[in-house]
């Protein structure tokens, strides 16, 4: 049996080096050979050797989670929702955006849900496609059709390297054009609970800067061992000993929507952008009297493939005068929103001004780089360690209005225990009754569509792409904050509440632990080794 695995590894990045690409960029396919013999470099040579890569025959698939992973169901979530990425694969088209991959902010974990796209990649076939660049083996699509060399783009889902905080949920042309080059079909994953072909586990991987390993297992389909190697089985390992933890953070905030002018409320429709995952963590659905009893969400366009739009509808009673309040948690720390609007009961729409509100960390590469690991690839890849130099809250205002924010408060609410559904008003009454409420002075501020302003808790904004309002308050910093913001834009007002500051959701063993597993096989953070181990039998 012939097994391959890839390290994933972590590390905290700062602001490492991130290229944007257009529609028309080149795309990278790499292969893990099946013959290291003649391909010492572990990369399979496609054009010289079309047929050289690990392939799976079986149309469905199924994986299990062993007894040494988490029964927390919603770091589960997200490994599923990770299957589900492959499983629609085939027919995903490309869209027009190369990649999905973001890096917003340096944050204490590494995103589970990426990790685990990635490691499932590894168990499909696929290589790193930035280190298969190193030696000529990272292959686009020529014009007709063949495979010609071409550069790495350097943020593909399978790029070997990803860093706390960072996302990569969606594939991205690379990732489809070889998914079509492997395979050219649907395959289907179905979680078991035993006897799965892909095995979901958690175990030490040694190395602390590592936040997994996985790859598949097979037999050479004939005596060439150019010729692939069918895969039987595959594994993925995260790891119990990473010095980053690995899960994934959410953010929750609700509106007030208010028309002072008047009009009834049919419907309200949100569209965010961060995550493709269609089902919120939590939502709410209005107060009592004025609640919406339906709510659906859908994929805004396939070149819009993290956007979605939430519709509440149904209201009680018929629309309805007075306060709209809807609110998202949402499984990204930085997801924002894109358009907001009121349906009026004459189909008319309103727009509405919302704010979103996310932790920041203004970060700059350190100075000392980790050595290389010893059993990495020629010239392993290395990282440097981020400094955070500056730290606060970001405010984004959405992408279709203009907003005047008048009010902005903060409040310490750590130990309070604050759900979506505390988000509100009241709220921020009982919290002033307490004083545990703080307005910051500020001068009616106007943001244009998708503008942004930083309250700067302690040190420098460095690069940051909007105005800086700094509070020198490092006493705010690693608390749970509620954040209220009043914004507006002619005769309608909203107020917009959010939970920031709150712990990620980490760990990937039974028990309870502050340590997050490592990322499987492939995804090294900036700058970490990957590690090829490799055993051959054949068929009989």
């Amino acid at each position: 049996m012939f097994r391959k695995y890839r390290t994933l590894v972590a590390g905290l990045v700062a602001l490492h080096a991130t290229c944007f690409f257009q529609v028309n960029a080149a795309h990278g396919i790499s292969a893990f050979t099946g013959d290291d013999t003649v391909n010492p470099s572990g990369f399979s040579d496609l054009i010289a050797n079309p047929d050289d890569y690990f392939s799976w025959d079986l149309t469905n698939i199924t994986y299990e989670f062993d007894s040494s992973f988490t029964s927390n169901n919603q770091i589960r979530d997200q490994i599923r929702l990770a299957f589900d990425q492959w499983d629609t694969a085939n027919g995903t088209a490309n869209g027009s955006n190369y990649s999905y991959f973001r890096d917003v902010s340096s944050q204490p974990f590494g995103d589970i849900r990426s990790i685990a796209v990635h490691e499932i990649g590894h168990v499909l076939a696929f290589h790193h496609p930035n280190q298969a660049d190193g030696f000529n083996r990272n292959y686009g699509l020529s014009g007709a059709g063949g495979l010609v060399v071409q550069a790495d783009q350097n943020n593909e889902v399978m790029r070997s390297f990803i860093n706390p905080g960072d996302y990569n949920h969606t594939l991205s042309h690379d990732e489809l054009d070889g998914f079509d080059y492997f395979y050219g079909h649907d395959l289907n994953f179905t979680e078991v609970v035993s006897g799965g072909d892909i095995v979901i586990q958690a175990g030490s991987l040694g190395s602390g800067n590592t936040w997994a390993e996985g790859g598949p297992s097979g037999f050479y389909r004939t005596g060439n061992q150019l010729e692939g190697v069918r895969s039987t089985s595959g594994t993925i390992t995260f790891n119990t000993t990473s010095s980053t933890p690995l899960g994934f953070k959410t953010l929750g905030i609700n509106w007030d929507y208010q028309n002072v002018s008047g009009g009834d409320t049919s419907s309200f429709e949100i569209v965010t952008r961060g995550t493709n995952n269609p089902t919120p963590i939590f939502r709410y659905d209005g107060f009592p009297a004025n609640r919406f009893n339906s709510y659906a969400s859908s994929t805004v366009s396939a070149d819009a493939k993290e956007d979605l739009k939430h519709v509440w509808s149904n209201p009680t009673g018929g629309p309805f005068p007075g306060v709209v309040h809807v609110g998202l948690e949402q499984d990204v720390w930085d997801w924002t929103v894109v358009s907001a609007q009121v349906v009026n009961p004459d189909s008319t729409k309103t727009n509405a001004p919302l704010l979103s509100f996310h932790d920041w960390n203004q970060t700059v590469t350190g100075v000392s780089a980790l050595p290389a690991e010893a059993d990495s690839p020629a010239n392993g890849i290395t990282f440097e360690n981020p400094v955070i130099i500056g730290r606060g809250i970001r405010l984004v205002n959405s992408l279709s209005t203009p907003s005047e924010v008048v009010e902005l408060a903060l409040a310490n609410v750590e130990g309070m225990n604050l759900q979506l559904a505390d988000l509100n008003h009241d709220t921020m009454q009982q919290l002033v009754k307490d004083e545990r409420l703080e307005f910051i002075p500020i001068d009616p501020l106007t943001m244009d569509d998708g503008e942004q302003m930083l309250l700067l808790f302690e040190g420098e904004s460095g690069n940051f792409p909007g105005s800086v309002l700094p509070l020198n308050r490092p006493d705010l910093l690693n608390t749970e904050l509620f954040v209220y913001a009043k914004s507006q834009i002619g005769e309608v007002i909203v107020g917009n509440y959010a939970l920031v500051g709150r712990d990620p959701i980490t760990g990937v063993i039974p028990e309870a632990s502050s340590i997050v597993l490592a990322a499987i096989g492939l995804l090294v953070l900036v700058g970490h080794q990957c590690r090829t181990r490799g055993a051959v039998a054949r068929a009989g």
